[in-house]
């Protein structure tokens, strides 16, 4: 066992995660800590709103005493605790519960619990970038439009039949196949100007997503840079072929979309205000809407020798 102290952890649990994991994680770290001989706070997060005020309570306490905030929950949960931590020195553990943990999976973290919490406990923080958009951060994707309505349409779904991966998926398909009315945008991206009409606007900064559907902007990731996907207008019996390339993996073939990276770009419309999911979570901003990658916001717990 290394000498070195370990760090006290100050835990945050989203209870409603992972269909209800979250709440039986406050237990679990106190075991744990209990066997390593570390500190524990729990910082508690009754209800989604909470999470802001007490993520900041957690990085107050952290910075004071050299320890490391822990964000137990899925995407959404971990996404409100890095807005919290982004740009400061406080190092951030995910103990990811959720649907499909993107971001821990794609930073080599446990899913499991158990060990998630060991690595908070062992691990090394890392400096990893993030996506902002409007003051805003995101760790895996920022979208509006189509995907946006089907985000809104898949809390219905997921609260009516539970939070799992069939009802994610099942919810998702059923949306893009009802297709979403094409919007006038102007797009300024890396200083060229582009105006297009779009149902859709996908923003990624998660390479693990995008290679899970075989979207081939995956050097965008490799070159730190965030990969912009834009829907052409498509009717019906394009919408469906889209759906199904999307459930093969074939979304590369897809002629309705088109892909690009860029380091920053500047959306416009006429509306002052669009509604933008991020991460899965909706947010009502005003525009233009303005979307950077922020490099090495967040100092995050990774394991030893993990690639950046």
């Amino acid at each position: 066992m290394s000498s070195t102290p370990l760090p006290a952890l100050h835990l945050l649990a989203n209870c409603a995660s992972g269909q209800g994991v979250g709440a039986d994680i406050a237990s679990l770290a106190a075991e744990v800590c209990a066997e390593r001989g570390a500190r524990l706070e729990v910082h508690p997060v009754a209800r989604p709103r909470d999470l802001e005020m007490a993520a900041r309570r957690a990085a107050e306490a952290a910075r004071t005493g050299g320890g490391v905030v822990v964000a137990a929950g899925g995407d959404g949960t971990i996404r409100g605790v890095a807005q919290v931590l982004a740009g400061g020195e406080v190092p951030l553990a995910a103990v990811p519960v959720g649907t499909f943990n993107f971001f821990a999976r794609n930073h080599h973290i446990p899913e499991e619990p158990r060990d998630a919490l060991a690595l908070a406990l062992d691990g090394v923080p890392q400096s990893v970038d993030l996506g902002e958009i409007n003051g805003h951060v995101f760790l895996i994707n920022a979208s509006l439009g189509l995907y946006a309505r089907a985000i809104a349409e898949r809390e219905q779904s997921t609260a009516r039949f539970g939070r799992n991966r069939l009802v994610v998926v099942a919810s998702t398909v059923m949306s893009f196949l009802k297709g979403h009315p094409a919007v006038g945008l102007e797009i300024e991206a890396d200083g060229q100007i582009t105006k297009v009409r779009t149902p859709m606007v996908f923003i990624g900064n998660n390479a693990l997503q995008l290679r899970d559907v075989a979207l081939d902007v995956a050097e965008c990731m490799r070159a730190g840079r965030l990969a912009v996907v834009v829907m052409r207008p498509v009717g019906t019996l394009g919408m469906l072929r889209t759906t199904l390339n999307g459930l093969m993996r074939m979304l590369d073939r897809d002629e309705s979309l088109q892909g690009f990276c860029a380091d920053a770009l500047i959306i416009r419309r006429r509306h002052w205000k669009m509604t933008v999911a991020l991460d899965g979570e909706l947010f009502r901003l005003p525009t233009p809407l303005s979307v950077r990658r922020w490099q090495g916001a967040l100092r995050l717990v990774k394991p030893r020798g993990a690639p950046p």
